[in-house]
């Protein structure tokens, strides 16, 4: 009974999940349009950056604590407010629409784990089965937002542990993912896809360069989240007032598109990802758009980290195929998988994310990838909340059973 309960509460999120990454989708569509036809637009960004702040203090009732609120209450029994789903949702196309630099997975991800929260608490589910759902609503999220149900299916399972996939919630989670991205295509969104033009055979020459390119995947990966973490801290540090704060920090992001005229990096940028493929990039391109997003989200704008991360790392990619001679759109691949699944801590996802938007071939390159750069961003990442269940190395044995965040304040 428990489980046919869980399964018809799965497939209810997953189509209410579906419906709404398209019309979320098709938002970020509409206005990341209108922003290419008024760039003025970008003129908005400080009284965004202020709303948010305003209305997140004034109404948010911890709503601004985002996808680590939801990877809580996995864990544990807490209280997700669901006027989050709501306030992600605006506050990420108006993020958008100034050309804040931003993703859409953390709004999707909220979004999902706020329905199955209000659901479980409607059907008065004990916390075992309503984390199961929480697990199946995430899923439901990723894999729709994406495009990518096999993703989908283990992000729900890996993201709110370090070192564990969470395998009571296996079915329910390839439920959510399939279902929900099932909804979202028949309402008419299109992913786009990229194509690895060739796979090499694994040579020693190979081989070096996937290596060293991983060291760097993991490197971008633990900038992004050490960046985040740390602009957020600095401006918490020194300026108390929020609203005030919000001020600087918006401007900031406003000050550094302008003077360093980074307007193609505003909004999602998904052109990076096309050029790491094709190779027409350079080193610079990942790196200005790694700092600009980090200035973004460390001002408090509402939106996703995976889009952005998927910028970088086939950007990123792309740039090292240049300067090696090895294919581009192989290393593009691996770089925006890998930059993901190192700052997300799913390396088990992150191979599942290679099969599922580039095929198979190139599987020994993806693990390779997603295990080297897993290890090398260390006891770091975008998600504080995510408890540590698989201590990375032997040093790290202390961290056990303890939060990212938390192991981190251990370190200073």
């Amino acid at each position: 009974m428990r489980s046919f309960k869980l399964a018809i509460c799965t497939i209810i999120v997953s189509i209410i999940m579906g419906v709404i990454s398209a019309i979320f989708l098709k938002s970020l569509e509409l206005v990341t349009t209108l922003r290419g036809s008024f760039p003025y637009l970008i003129f908005l960004i400080p009284v965004i950056g202020v709303l948010t702040a305003y209305t997140y203090s004034k109404y948010g009732k911890g709503s601004n604590r985002g996808n680590n609120l939801i990877i809580e209450s996995v864990q544990k029994d807490v209280k997700v407010p669901f006027r989050m789903a709501i306030l992600t949702f605006i506050f990420t196309v108006l993020t958008h629409l100034a050309g804040g630099s931003a993703g859409r997975e953390g709004t999707a991800v909220q979004i999902g784990g706020t329905l199955t929260n209000k659901i479980a608490n409607t059907f008065k589910m004990e916390h075992k089965a309503k984390r199961v759902l929480i697990m199946s609503g995430i899923s439901a999220a990723f894999g729709s937002v994406f495009g990518t149900p096999l993703a989908g299916t283990f992000f729900g399972m890996e993201v709110c542990f370090i070192g564990k996939l969470s395998y009571e919630a296996m079915i329910y989670c390839f439920i959510g993912s399939y279902t929900a991205n099932f909804v979202t295509e028949s309402l008419g969104i299109n992913h786009s896809g990229h194509i690895i033009k060739a796979v090499p055979n694994i040579s020693l020459y190979t081989l070096l360069i996937v290596i060293v390119s991983s060291i760097l995947f993991g490197v971008f990966g633990r900038l992004f989240a050490k960046g985040i973490h740390l602009v957020k801290g600095f401006y918490s540090k020194n300026i108390k007032n929020n609203i005030s704060r919000a001020i600087i920090s918006s401007t900031v992001v406003l000050l550094v598109i302008i003077i360093f005229r980074l307007y193609k990096f505003e909004g999602l940028s998904t052109w990076l990802i096309d050029s790491g493929f094709s190779g027409d990039v350079t080193i610079l391109d990942p790196i200005k758009k790694l700092i600009l997003t980090i200035l973004t989200l460390g001002a408090g704008f509402q939106g996703g980290e995976v889009t952005p991360l998927f910028d970088i790392g086939a950007s990123l990619g792309g740039a090292i195929g240049n300067l090696t001679n090895l294919e581009p759109s192989l290393l593009a691949a691996i770089g925006m998988i890998c930059v993901f699944g190192s700052a997300t801590n799913t390396p088990i996802t992150t191979i599942m994310l290679g099969i599922n938007l580039f095929g198979s071939e190139a599987v020994p390159y993806y693990i390779i990838g997603a295990f080297i750069s897993y290890h090398i961003i260390g006891h770091n990442g975008i998600y504080g909340a995510q408890v540590i269940k698989t201590p990375k190395l032997k040093r790290f044995e202390k961290h056990k059973g303890i939060s990212l965040e938390n192991a981190e304040k251990e370190v200073k």
